[in-house]
């Protein structure tokens, strides 16, 4: 359960709020001119490794371990049926998979690559932050254990740039795990090799020697190399700016030397990189509207050199608080089970994968509790609130909206650049400077006019070099992509923030539909409600089970403590009860609509994919191959789609052809477009206005062959809708 209480908060949550305050002073800029001693590619470097070998292992020396490992001996054994000549060419296979593989280390192209990124980020950045202070905590760990570093993932920069940091602080840059894109490159996917790059196919279909090379290269890079290692475990970038599902096969295959006894134990690190304004902005933004991602080339990086004319604000560095694995198991670790064969011959259990499960997910919320929300974020939240009800802003409302935000995220426990004094005129002064600031470097999204109101800017991309024939799911214009750019991206920014947001309105949507039969509210009643929630949009949000009894008491402390919900009485033997505060007040209004903003888009999105199942695909089984080859082009509806899965509401079957075929239980969706309903009608946003337009466009994306009325099509590519949550946000702020 949360600190604080409803009168206000308790000493201990105040001291709380006031590091949270000054977090960022442990924060050092590498681009201070104080600090170029540290950024000097032509200095000693003096690595410090994590685990230091007595003799050190080259990357020459990992592939022979590989090669003269008992798995890959095995292997060879059991595909050559013992015939000598075939073995021989299985080994040279092996050998070509392990060059495909392998990393490499070269001083020299480190120190040449270092050097090009000291020109570069001058150029397009105000400020690189490191929390130094977590980092030298980090190395006074090191010793006698590997470290997995587990950044999060938001830019194809985080890995050069982790790199970066890792030699200005003298720490050994570890091998990280990049996918085969990057391998493609001419000269690029060389030279990311030798700074420590180790490539990986995305699937490993059918091929047992792949998988068996590739899961050994792992385990020794855990048993026997010096420097550690690093991959995502979100698995991919996440184009939309929200944390995704974590993925588990590379944290199972690095750790399983910890299950089977064969290291002590291993150092994880969660790292949290947190952009002003990403690098791929424009091309995440592109994605959205259905532009197919670019191919890595090198060919295409010397095009994106264009970036040195734009300003992208800061980067934020956060290395977090190591975990040591063995610990973080504690007695659910068990060892004893695998010791019994060699580790070779093992896989690992169904209690170890729950274990493994459990730490990815902690990983992650690890890394979203230290994203830093800049100016801009909160802006755009501010902002999209205030469209969602057809208001304007000017600048004195967007700065008390901002002083607002702050106390907001800072009590939920979010570290903001705006670090208040506590004064309020020195504080609107504070935040009016951040925002003349975040504005320069976010000119392309959103300005201020002549009358000081915000307004979105105009796009001036050059939309004729985007192949319209290649573009998913349905045609648009210049004139429409030059309006949908903007919003889109404004979207990005306000999608950091939901990971606070998120639960404490669900906690408030579920007592606004509860309150409707009475004003006290079972608290007990409430949670149950809640959870039902979660499980919905588990995916969107990634909540975890474990988690929810403590998110769900600091939710509700976080609302009592803001004056949005009160206890109420309890009498004897009495159940806990809570209810809304029915303030008329504007700011305890605007309070309650903030939360609401940041799930509304979601709601009002399952709803739709809901109702158009119910409505066209409740008779019988439809293939994935048909449906959702397109629905895949629209992120949020494919959330919705699998998060329907995961309840039950939908039943995924296997076919014998491989393509998976889904199946509505209407029993089960029926109710459950019921309760959405209500949810929606709760909202202060009118979502439901639009279910029609809405409804029309997700039976655009769920089957193609239905046409949908002429007028109705240009409408919506009008206002240049791309998901369903943008779809109805959109069309409220442009009503």
């Amino acid at each position: 359960m949360a600190e604080s209480s409803s009168e206000g908060g308790t000493p201990t949550k105040a001291k709380a709020e006031e590091r949270m305050r000054n977090y960022l002073d442990h924060f050092k800029n590498l681009l201070d001119p104080a600090q170029r001693h540290l950024t000097d590619m032509t200095k000693p470097y003096n690595r410090a490794f994590p685990f230091p070998k007595d003799v050190h292992v080259n990357p020459a020396d990992l592939k022979k371990l590989v090669l003269n490992s008992e798995r890959i001996r095995n292997v060879l054994e059991k595909e050559s049926g013992g015939d000598p000549r075939k073995k021989a060419e299985l080994v040279r296979t092996v050998k070509t998979i392990l060059d495909e593989i392998g990393l490499d280390e070269s001083l020299a192209v480190i120190r040449v690559l270092g050097t090009i990124l000291n020109y570069i980020i001058r150029r397009i950045l105000s400020g690189m932050y490191v929390n130094e202070t977590k980092l030298e905590q980090l190395k006074s760990q090191f010793g006698d254990r590997t470290v997995l570093y587990l950044p999060s993932h938001r830019s194809y920069g985080d890995f050069i740039l982790m790199s970066y940091v890792s030699f200005c602080y003298n720490i050994a840059i570890p091998g990280i795990a990049a996918g085969m894109d990057f391998h493609s490159m001419a000269f690029m996917g060389s030279i990311l090799r030798q700074t420590g790059a180790f490539y990986m196919r995305r699937t490993f279909g059918n091929d047992q020697l792949y998988w068996a090379v590739f899961k050994e290269y792992m385990r020794q890079l855990v048993r026997a190399y010096d420097n550690g290692v690093e991959f995502f475990i979100e698995g991919t970038r996440s184009r939309s700016n929200k944390a995704l599902t974590p993925k588990i096969g590379l944290l199972s295959m690095a750790l399983e030397p910890l299950f089977m006894g064969e290291v002590p134990d291993v150092l994880v690190v969660p790292v949290s990189v947190s952009y002003d304004r990403p690098l791929e902005e424009q091309l995440f933004v592109y994605e959205l509207l259905g532009v197919p991602k670019p191919k890595e080339s090198t060919k295409g990086l010397l095009k994106a050199m264009s970036i040195l004319k734009e300003n992208y604000g800061s980067i934020y560095f956060e290395f977090g608080d190591p975990i040591s694995v063995r610990e973080y198991f504690g007695d659910e670790l068990n060892r004893f089970q695998h010791s019994m064969s060699p580790a070779h011959v093992q896989s690992l259990t169904k209690s170890d994968l729950t274990l493994l499960h459990n730490l990815a997910f902690d990983v992650v919320h690890l890394q979203q509790e230290k994203i830093v929300l800049t100016t801009f974020h909160l802006i755009s939240v501010y902002y999209n609130y205030r469209k969602y009800l057809g208001q304007s802003v000017n600048l004195p409302e967007l700065i008390e909206g901002l002083r607002v935000l702050v106390d907001i995220f800072q009590h939920l426990g979010a570290v903001t650049t705006i670090q208040k004094t506590g004064h309020h005129e020195a504080d609107r002064n504070l935040i009016r400077t951040s925002i003349e600031e975040a504005l320069k470097t976010h000119a392309n999204i959103l300005q201020l006019n002549s009358d000081a109101v915000l307004v979105i800017a105009k796009s001036h991309h050059d939309f004729s070099q985007v192949d319209k024939r290649k573009l998913k799911g349905h045609n648009l214009s210049d004139v429409v992509m030059r309006l949908s750019v903007p919003i889109f991206t404004l979207q990005l920014y306000c999608n950091p923030c939901l990971h606070w947001l998120a639960q404490p309105a669900l906690v408030l949507l579920a007592a606004k539909n509860l309150s409707n039969s009475s004003s006290d509210i079972n608290v007990h009643t409430l949670r149950q409600t809640v959870i039902e929630l979660r499980n919905l949009f588990a995916t969107e949000f990634v909540f975890h089970g474990r988690r929810e009894e403590r998110e769900f008491g600091q939710s509700l402390d976080h609302l009592v403590h803001f004056g949005v919900m009160e206890r109420g009485t309890v009498v004897e033997d009495g159940p806990a009860v809570v209810r809304i505060v029915q303030d008329k007040a504007d700011q305890q209004q605007q309070r309650q609509q903030v939360y609401l903003s940041a799930v509304g888009p979601f709601l009002c999105c399952y709803l739709q994919v809901a109702v158009v199942l119910m409505e066209h695909f409740s008779h019988g089984p439809f293939k994935e191959k048909d449906y959702l080859a397109k629905v895949k082009e629209f992120k949020s509806i494919n959330l919705a789609l699998y998060s329907l899965v995961a309840l039950g509401v939908i039943a995924k079957t296997k076919l014998a052809d491989l393509t998976t075929s889904f199946t509505v239980d209407t029993a089960r969706l029926r109710p459950l477009v019921a309760t959405l309903r209500t949810y929606c009608d709760l909202l202060p946003f009118e979502y439901l206005t639009f279910q029609g337009a809405v409804v029309q466009l997700v039976r655009l994306v769920l089957a193609i062959v239905l046409r949908l009325v002429h007028g109705m099509l240009r409408l919506l590519r009008t206002v240049g809708m791309r998901t369903l949550g943008q779809a109805a946000a959109a069309a409220i702020r442009w009503r």
